[in-house]
């Protein structure tokens, strides 16, 4: 089965986790009234209004962004631009819940998961905390408390429940091939896949950090802003940095300037990155040949900063083995999300409209 393809830059996020700390609080009450059925797994009323809760905060945000409606007495029932609150919580509740139900019945058809209720999903956190229990006994490691309580043990099954889920689905319905992974990659690889730059450059520094610290009412840190200012405008005007450093360095000044030759590359941003993240932002910023940046003041060493680049050498791509991993993981993302859009969709979906129409939003 072929997905359309597309760049996500923000990995696909399932509303599983959210949708399954509810079960940690609703108890495994099987007589629970049925709001809908879900191919045939029910969705409780106490479910529904567990997740109906979680959207509140959103659909206020949703309707103040859109419609410029404030939060206020009668919001719920009232009808904005044709569009009301309660509908429109309730409608995301239900869609959040549907598509739980189909990743947790993907799970279990295909032996990940033994049962999809919540008693199975507590059998499964007692299973693992007895595993600690064990391991400790046994003075084996264990990474995490002792203990999981409901929360967090649901943040942490899900979790691998998913990664397993891919790792399933790529080899049969994703139908992952390395023809659809190395045309993915050149999708991205403008995007996540280049080699810095290697930039030479050339830099005025002067460190205000002995004297003036960072506070920027203090005399002496004004004193060099302003000589970095006047040097800034000699370099607009065509001058080199070292002619403006010896037309402005003064010799009674409190403070020197320094004037270096660097290079970014490869092998020396992680340094720049940790150790001068203004100048690194700026100089990957594609500050073009000969172009000098503004003054800069770089906190983290305690100094203004004026750079020119004097050349810029493109680097080219991480090789497709080296990034295979992270271009499976980006394409099976999506291809899982259209996934299950697509179940989704086709999901038989029956609700109990009495039910659905007597629930409302406080």
């Amino acid at each position: 089965m072929k997905f359309t393809k597309r760049i996500v830059v923000a990995m696909t996020v399932l509303p599983i986790v959210g949708a399954i700390v509810f079960y940690a609080t609703v108890g495994a009450d099987s007589g629970q009234t049925s709001i809908a059925m879900v191919n045939g797994s029910m969705i409780t009323t106490q479910e529904f209004k567990s997740e109906l809760n979680k959207q509140r905060a959103s659909v206020i945000d949703y309707f103040y962004r859109s419609k410029g409606v404030a939060y206020g007495k009668n919001f719920w029932e009232t009808d904005y631009s044709g569009e009301n609150p309660e509908e429109t919580a309730k409608k995301r509740a239900l869609d959040e819940i549907i598509r739980f139900k189909i990743e947790l019945e993907l799970a279990a058809q295909h032996g990940l998961i033994q049962g999809t209720s919540y008693d199975d999903l507590l059998h499964e956190m007692d299973k693992e905390n007895k595993r600690r229990l064990a391991a400790v006994k046994a003075r084996e490691p264990i990474y995490g408390p002792v203990q999981l309580d409901e929360s967090t043990f649901m943040n942490e099954y899900i979790s691998k429940l998913r990664t397993q889920l891919k790792e399933t689905l790529s080899e049969d319905e994703l139908n992952v091939t390395e023809e659809d992974l190395k045309r993915h990659y050149e999708l991205l690889k403008d995007t996540f896949f280049t080699l810095e730059d290697r930039i030479r450059f050339q830099k005025i520094s002067v460190s205000y950090k002995e004297d003036a610290q960072s506070n920027t009412s203090n005399p002496k840190k004004q004193s060099i802003k302003k000589r970095m200012d006047a040097i800034k405008r000699l370099l607009d005007q065509g001058e080199e940095m070292d002619q403006a450093i010896s037309e402005l360095q003064g010799e009674n000044d409190a403070f020197m300037l320094q004037f270096t030759e660097e290079n970014l590359s490869k092998d020396t941003a992680s340094t720049y990155f940790k150790s001068q993240a203004v100048l690194y932002s700026v100089l990957t910023d594609n500050l073009g040949v000969n172009q000098v940046s503004s003054v800069l003041d770089e906190t983290m060493q305690g100094e203004y900063v004026l750079v020119k680049v004097v050349s810029r050498e493109k680097s080219g791509y991480k090789s497709y083995d080296e990034s295979k991993r992270n271009v499976w993981k980006n394409y099976v993302d999506t291809a899982y999300g259209d996934y299950l859009d697509k179940l989704t969709r086709e999901a038989k979906v029956d609700i109990d409209e009495s039910t659905y129409k007597n629930i409302h939003v406080h």
